[in-house]
């Protein structure tokens, strides 16, 4: 060899150093890839196909053909083209991968469902996060165009309504597919979390009436009868939203009376409708001109659309609702003081953002929540729990 190859040659160790700070910089310019891919999944029905041919290979891992040969639809490119998505999927963790060889000595890539993909299968109470992927991604794609214009137009206060022209729930209110979306996206997402909320939180001990503002279809208030009985539960939402209740087994219909934003009361007239479910009443309103009576309300993730002046109104009718020593149950995300490069930090920002960009609302901090419960005219402020989430916890405010 001779001596100026020998100098061309590099050691060892720096061929195979690797610019980390680099790599993530450039992997962070391919971040438009994998929630397209992810949400192509789940419009596929991906996770639950896996899921039912793992089921009929006796849980064992499958093959792309074995995945494909589950679809309805067939043709002959499809395995191969399924192909290409599963690694992305794998390489972030929705799915294991590893190498299987056939009878024919042919090598292939074989696929399972990790315990992350399991989220994106629907449970026994159909909790899953696949409509809230839908929901992120489709229900809201066109907000996340331009969003520099959130930061740098003064006159643009909210950008979901820059860009559709009505604010948020007004838009549903008119856009039926997108008011589906987002009703599907609360009311899988719902069971997920109170699963984990209900091994922890005892809270809901006692209670004899128990008012969730802003609680969809009710799901949330059907899981916490089930454990806890007793509970008379009135599922308190906008008109809309209380229409799409119907999934759930309703046992009767009572006429009463409600009008848009307005809640029920003895002196309406007009036509309407509430539907009533064992043990849960479905009431359609505004918590913005008062909220139903009972000796503990919940407030799931419904401050952090709002700013600090809309919560404390809403809170202020929650207060007025509540009989003496009653309480509020606040369950929304508490945010880190200083954020850092934690997943459950990465994902409070990021869901900050998007309150920030489709409601014009934001996460907060402890300190913050319990401003707003002493701003609101409650007495104590209580964190009750946060260990079955990074981020998210249980606060009780006090009459």
């Amino acid at each position: 060899m001779s001596s100026n190859s020998k100098q061309n040659q590099l050691p060892i160790d720096q061929e195979t150093e690797v610019d980390e700070a680099y790599l993530t910089a450039l992997f962070l310019s391919f971040s438009r890839v994998f929630p397209s891919i992810l949400n192509a999944a789940v419009d596929l029905n991906l996770f639950e196909i896996i899921a039912k041919a793992q089921s009929s290979c006796g849980g064992s891992s499958v093959s792309a053909s074995e995945i494909a040969s589950q679809f309805p639809n067939q043709h002959s490119e499809l395995a191969k083209r399924l192909e290409r998505m599963l690694p992305v999927l794998a390489s972030y963790s929705l799915l294991t991968c590893s190498i299987r060889t056939n009878e024919d000595g042919k090598r292939e890539r074989v696929y399972a469902l990790s315990p992350v993909g399991q989220y994106y299968v629907f449970d026994n109470d159909g909790g899953s996060l696949g409509p809230f992927a839908t929901l992120i991604h489709r229900g809201f794609q066109q907000v996340w165009n331009d969003v520099k214009d959130a930061i740098v137009d003064p006159e643009n206060n909210n950008h979901f309504q820059n860009v559709h022209g009505l604010l948020p729930f007004q838009y549903m209110e008119k856009d039926k597919e997108q008011n589906q979306i987002f009703n599907n996206a609360m009311a899988h997402n719902g069971p997920l979390e109170m699963k984990m909320i209900l091994k922890l939180y005892k809270g809901f001990e006692g209670v004899s009436t128990l008012v969730d503002v802003g609680g969809g279809v009710g799901r949330v208030l059907k899981q916490i009868i089930s454990k806890y009985p007793s509970v008379k539960g009135i599922n308190f939402d906008l008109p809309q939203v209380i229409q799409d209740a119907s999934p759930l087994p309703v046992v009767t219909m009572i006429g009463v009376r409600w009008w848009s934003w307005r809640v029920l009361d003895n002196n309406d007239s007009g036509g309407g409708y509430c539907m009533m479910l064992e043990g849960i009443e479905h009431v359609g309103g505004s918590m913005f001109e008062s909220v139903p009576n009972g000796d503990a309300i919940l407030l799931k993730r419904v401050c952090h659309n709002w700013s600090d002046e809309e919560c404390v109104k809403f809170l202020r009718n929650c207060h007025k609702a509540l009989p003496k020593y009653g309480k509020v149950i606040v369950v929304d995300c508490i945010v880190p003081e200083v954020p850092n490069p934690s997943i459950s930090s990465k994902l409070a920002c990021d869901v900050d953002n998007v309150m920030f960009l489709i409601h014009g609302g934001k996460e907060r901090t402890e300190n913050e929540f319990q401003s707003l419960c002493m701003s609101s005219g409650f007495s104590k402020f209580h964190v009750a729990c946060r260990g079955f989430s990074a981020i998210l916890g249980v606060m009780e405010f006090y009459k």
